[in-house]
């Protein structure tokens, strides 16, 4: 195995390793590298959905919706309940634990599309950004017809280092209540409604520290109803201005997609978009959330 960093100075490129064939030494080094610097990137692998959640595993728990299912079908679900739960279904790829979601508008062998398979850009987010149990790791995988796709991600250590001292105090104990709005004008074509409710009862700190003891700015600011304190209008602005400094070319990664690619993302530190795509009905990406339990710090 071999890992160069990217021209933009902080993306990690691993190279030279087939992941079906990594060992746990292999999986300890990916591991701290995603900590480390917020994104991942392998080319060039050719997986089975089982092998890519075996290696995933080598990391830490993998996200299954098996128990979720399993409570949706004991219970006596109305008409909207049965669209939810055959929409949750639709999105697995099957005999993979129900941890393998298919990002793409292909159907399946039902009818049914896969998550997020619209045509315009997924903007800015992260992993359950409402939820203080989100998985802090999410894996894609380009399965077919991926080329001429792009997704970007952002570095917020690279973000958080930029400020000034001044600002890192004042930032320090900002608190901000998140999650999915339909006022806000987000549309539920993007942000999917369920997961996404805005949480009151958990209020992050905007600067987080993770597991690598890497310290960035926790911002989803698309995801974010607002600043814990703070009037509507002031909320609203001081979203806009720290999305600005967010929003910076030095702080992001373009990936544009080849089949077989491997990008994984560390989802406190790090935010990332699609990009408009006409081909969703042939791009098929899997979706892996897991964490960090097996590595080594």
């Amino acid at each position: 195995m071999k890992v160069q960093t990217h021209d933009n100075g902080w993306t990690a490129m691993v190279e030279d390793i087939k992941l079906q064939e990594a060992n746990d030494m292999d999986a300890q080094v990916i591991g701290r590298l995603i900590a480390d610097h917020t994104v991942v990137v392998i080319r060039n692998q050719n997986l089975t959905a089982l092998q890519e959640t075996a290696f995933c595993a080598k990391i830490g728990k993998v996200e299954s919706y098996n128990e979720r299912l399993a409570e949706a079908e004991a219970t006596e679900l109305d008409e909207a309940g049965k669209i939810l739960y055959d929409k949750v279904k639709g999105i697995l790829e099957p005999n993979t634990d129900n941890s393998v979601i298919r990002v793409t508008a292909e159907h399946d062998d039902q009818g049914r599309p896969g998550l997020f398979g619209h045509a315009s850009e997924l903007d800015w987010h992260c992993n359950q950004a409402a939820n203080s149990w989100r998985d802090p790791i999410v894996w894609l995988y380009g399965v077919r017809g991926t080329q001429g796709s792009r997704t970007s991600w952002i570095n917020t250590i690279l973000a958080y280092n930029d400020l000034s001292e001044e600002l890192k105090q004042q930032y320090a104990d900002i608190k901000t209540i998140n999650g999915y709005s339909s006022e806000k004008g987000y549309s539920e074509e993007v942000f999917h409604k369920a997961g996404h409710d805005i949480n009151t009862d958990w209020t992050p700190n905007i600067v987080h520290t993770n597991i690598a003891g890497h310290t960035g700015l926790y911002f989803p600011f698309l995801q974010m109803h607002q600043v814990v304190g703070m009037n509507e209008a002031d909320s609203k602005e001081f979203i806009i201005k720290v999305r600005d400094h967010l929003l910076q070319e030095k702080y992001m990664y373009h990936h544009d997609w080849q089949d077989g690619d491997v990008v994984i993302s560390e989802q406190w530190l790090g935010l990332h978009k699609r990009w408009h795509c006409d081909t969703m009905d042939q791009r098929v990406l899997h979706r892996i959330c897991f964490n960090f339990d097996h590595i080594k710090f």
